[in-house]
């Protein structure tokens, strides 16, 4: 990552290529985009759903004009790495240890410099012990930038499908949550288990059941990390008066 004004403008020429391109559009732009699934291995359980980030690279691969590397990327905390990658997946179960002080610094240079942090819990519970952590060492990183219910007109909930519920493997709570920073969310939490939902058994089954709206629930927890991943590319892109009759279009539908 060299920097904020350079990598966001590659980030909008990604934007044009992917925000509103279904599948069968794909071939009209003669590019793609690529896009690398990272996700951190901390001291705790890091890794609940592990085969979550396969199916829904297919998902992502499928549904838009994004084309996803595989397999995932894994980094360690400080990983340099890092800073030239736009997006960055934190799940648990449990607790979480924290990412000690030069483990702030490193994310906080990261969210300062445009980077993304999807924030996934698969306890399954509120208040859980992964969500206390989560909040602690966040308020450490940006202080003073506390976790906020995100409204429902927020771009991420616009950026590919326009959605109206928050999904997950269990409905702990019907909203996400999100630390601000200027104009751009770039630290989002969903106590939902997103990856949860997601995970798939060898048989091409899935693990979880998704509780209590069934495969309903889990497409639209699918569609909620299309959303999710477009946003981390493409931060407020959306939100540009260029794409108002699209949104409205799209919304009479």
């Amino acid at each position: 990552m060299t920097g904020p004004v350079t990598r966001r403008a590659a980030l909008r020429t990604l934007a044009a290529l992917v925000v509103a391109a279904p599948r069968l559009a794909r071939g009209a732009y003669g590019r793609k985009g690529y896009f690398t699934w990272t996700q951190l291995r901390y001291g705790g359980a890091w890794d609940p759903a592990p085969r979550a980030s396969e199916r829904f690279l297919d998902a992502l691969r499928g549904r838009t004009s994004v084309e996803p590397a595989r397999p995932r990327r894994v980094l360690e905390v400080g990983d340099p790495a890092l800073f030239e990658l736009p997006f960055l997946y934190v799940a648990g179960r449990g607790s979480f240890p924290g990412l000690g002080a030069a483990g702030e610094g490193w994310l906080r240079r990261y969210l300062e410099h445009g980077g993304f942090v999807l924030f996934d819990d698969a306890t399954g519970i509120p208040d859980s012990g992964f969500a206390e952590g989560v909040t602690a060492t966040l308020a450490r990183v940006l202080p003073g930038r506390p976790f906020r219910p995100l409204p429902g007109d927020h771009t991420v909930f616009q950026s590919f499908y326009l959605l109206r519920d928050v999904a997950g493997r269990k409905l702990v709570h019907p909203y996400l949550s999100g630390v601000d920073l200027e104009d751009v969310t770039p630290a989002i939490f969903c106590a939902n288990d997103l990856g949860g939902a997601w995970d798939g058994d060898p048989l091409g089954g899935y693990t979880f059941p998704c509780v209590p709206g069934g495969e309903r629930q889990r497409e639209l927890s699918f569609r909620l990390g299309v959303n999710l991943v477009l946003y981390a590319l493409t931060e407020n892109y959306k939100k540009d008066q260029v794409h108002i009759p699209f949104i409205l279009k799209r919304r009479q539908r």
